[in-house]
């Protein structure tokens, strides 16, 4: 629940309304009682009512900064049934104390509404005591009584059954992104006397990215585990990164148990935590048994399959261990592994180090990796130094394959994502012998472009990209599978799909676009390409078979961009090809007179059974100075 009772409405304040219907969080079968309220990221009350430049009082007394409290909005679908509408002033953040005692949705609700009657009188009731007794502090009771309920609910938790996961869903009705630091903390200043300070669970900190529209992230248990189970007095708090003025409705911020099994699905789901892109194991005691600078090792009897199993839900393998390379790799040979293994960090340094280069030569960000190792001190170290990395013990291997964010995918595309990234390395190599002058390698290597109307047969893979392109994702937008099938049926909507491959492998479906016509010219309300493609201007035939399929040539093509903090590519591009701006987030370029065809691009080829355009020879290479250069990587 959200502190509702200290709202005062301004002059002139209309509460927003959401821009579209939305499903919330669903079979939710247990939730926890969370009261959250107003705080400043430097409080130090009461002290600081009297000192600090920022104070202004509330109706309690305690300081505002929130412009005008809580609203609760009830247009917003909730699992509570409202928003918690917010405009934070600076210093302002939106904090709870935490506990983990669940209880039944319907008797939340009876509790809100039980304390939505008592709030008004024991307000009064405080501000009455505070003026008789000269001590402010009863002028915030119900605060005060509320603390000591959440801490019988904090010792009730800590026995009983634990949630699945925190839950946040957010709305902003803004039109630009918002930057959200969400905390999970032990609080320190309530911590028994005479604890030690080394046995305090490291934090949960999360940056959140907020763009537009509806936000969903559901955090594993895994991740605060340690911290919620400790009984420990502990917080959690929403602070923006911008100083004033952010807008954002909150609809769930609570730990929750689902209903049915039904949390390994949603814990699945794009938006919750990211799918793992990559597993990243150790060698000794972890892969095989026994250490290799000792002697002989034997490899576990289940790792041949896991990594078959791995290979073929498209999820990456790679390896981080300190041992001597060439002793380790030739022993990875025998065993039948070194095949699966990309860029394998094997060596003596910190394992942290190792994950990072690794995730640098795969173009993977690292909250898209898992580590598995044997040792307690190291993955303390990879979870210190890395707390964007899931880090499990050797011990979870049996039952990896169960893990849900291992669930990989069933595209060809994601059966083949290891050869793509051994065909990403066969370029990259080929690349370097040309130097600066990328436009001859993009020549020798014949890239060969199709687009094509949409399929039943692609709704996979581009299930994929909708949700998984950020840097090459021009709208910004990201579809769940239900509006992914009501884009797919609107009328009016041309819908195309974009296939590449070239003289080093088949990328596979690369691109999804989404277009109309609109007076003389053509719209694109959505495009999403893979950045394994970035730099190769497979947009530029794109724009060329747009064009090109329309019976009178159009005058201009427009293009629905937004930016997200995260696809700062895909603006460059247009900025390229000379797009300007046109308004209401659209982008515009009338279109050039010979079109925007790349002469080393074959866009169309005849249909498959027709003979292939044999490799072309490398040319000598020259140097005419850099083109259009990009991100080789096969991440998306």
């Amino acid at each position: 629940m959200f502190e509702f009772d200290k709202y005062v409405r301004p002059q002139g304040f209309r509460p927003s309304a959401p821009g579209r219907p939305y499903a919330p969080l669903s079979r939710i079968d247990r939730r926890s009682f969370l009261v959250w309220g107003e705080h400043c990221v430097e409080c130090a009350a009461p002290d600081c009512f009297a000192t600090c430049d920022l104070y202004q009082a509330r109706p309690d007394r305690r300081c505002r900064r929130f412009a005008y409290g809580v609203y609760r909005n009830g247009r917003y679908s909730s699992a509570s049934g409202y928003g918690a509408e917010i405009v934070f002033r600076t210093w302002g953040k939106l904090e709870a104390r935490g506990n983990v005692a669940l209880l039944s949705p319907r008797l939340i609700g009876a509790m809100e509404r039980g304390l939505a009657l008592a709030a008004p009188v024991l307000n009064r009731a405080g501000a009455v005591a505070g003026r008789l007794l000269k001590d402010i502090r009863w002028s915030y009771l119900t605060y005060s009584l509320l603390e000591r309920f959440n801490g019988r609910l904090l010792r009730r938790g800590a026995g009983e059954a634990k949630p699945d996961a925190f839950a946040i869903e957010i709305y902003n009705p803004g039109r630009d992104s918002v930057s959200l630091h969400f905390s999970m903390s032990v609080d320190r200043t309530r911590l028994p006397a005479g604890f030690p300070p080394e046995r305090v669970p490291r934090p949960l900190l999360l940056g959140l990215d907020i763009g537009p529209g509806y936000f969903r992230r559901l955090v594993p248990r895994a991740e605060f585990a340690d911290l919620a189970g400790s009984g420990l007095p502990f917080n959690l708090a929403f602070a923006p990164a911008a100083p004033d003025g952010v807008h954002l409705v909150f609809l769930t911020a609570d730990f929750v148990r689902f209903s049915g099994g039904s949390e390994t699905r949603a814990l699945d789901r794009p938006e919750g935590r990211p799918r793992v892109k990559c597993v990243v194991f150790d060698l000794d005691d972890t892969l095989w048994s026994g250490v290799l600078v000792e002697g002989s090792v034997r490899l576990r009897d289940e790792i041949a399959g896991l990594f078959e199993a791995l290979d073929q839900r498209g999820i990456l393998i790679s390896a981080a261990s300190k041992n001597a390379r060439d002793d380790a790799l030739a022993q990875l040979r025998a065993f039948g592994l070194a095949d699966y293994l990309l860029h394998p960090a094997i060596g003596w340094g910190a394992k942290s180090e190792g994950l990072r280069q690794i995730a640098g030569r795969l173009g993977i960000g690292l909250d898209g990796f898992m580590f598995v190792d044997d040792s307690p001190f190291e993955r303390d170290e990879v979870a210190r130094s890395l707390p964007q990395v899931e880090v499990l013990d050797a011990g979870a291997i049996p039952r990896l394959l169960d893990h849900p964010r291992l669930a990989g995918g069933v595209t060809r595309e994601s059966r083949a994502r290891r050869q793509m990234y051994r065909d990403a390395e066969a370029r990259d190599t080929a690349a370097a012998a040309f130097g600066h002058d990328y436009l001859d390698f993009l020549r020798s290597c014949a890239i060969i472009v199709s687009v094509r109307p949409e399929r039943a047969d692609d709704r996979e893979r581009v299930q994929e990209l909708v949700q998984r392109t950020n840097q090459l994702n021009f709208s910004g937008r990201k579809y769940n599978r239900t509006e992914l099938e009501r884009l797919l049926g609107e009328p009016g909507l041309e819908r195309h799909v974009v296939e590449c491959r070239d003289r080093y492998g088949d990328y596979g479906l690369v691109g999804f676009c989404v277009a109309r016509s609109v007076g003389q010219g053509v719209r694109i309300e959505d495009l999403m390409l893979s950045c394994r493609v970035q730099g190769k201007y497979i947009e530029n035939a794109l724009l060329q078979h747009l064009c090109a399929r329309r019976g009178a040539a159009p005058r201009f093509v427009e293009i629905r961009f937004r930016p997200t903090g995260r696809n700062a590519a895909a603006r460059a591009v247009l900025d390229s090809l000379g797009f300007r701006d046109a308004g209401s987030e659209l982008l515009r370029v009338e279109v050039p007179s010979d079109g925007f065809a790349a002469d080393f691009l074959t866009v169309n080829p005849p249909p498959p059974g027709s003979p292939e355009p044999p490799d072309r020879p490398e040319p000598t290479p020259v140097s005419r100075g850099p083109g259009r250069d990009g991100s080789r990587r096969p991440s998306d």
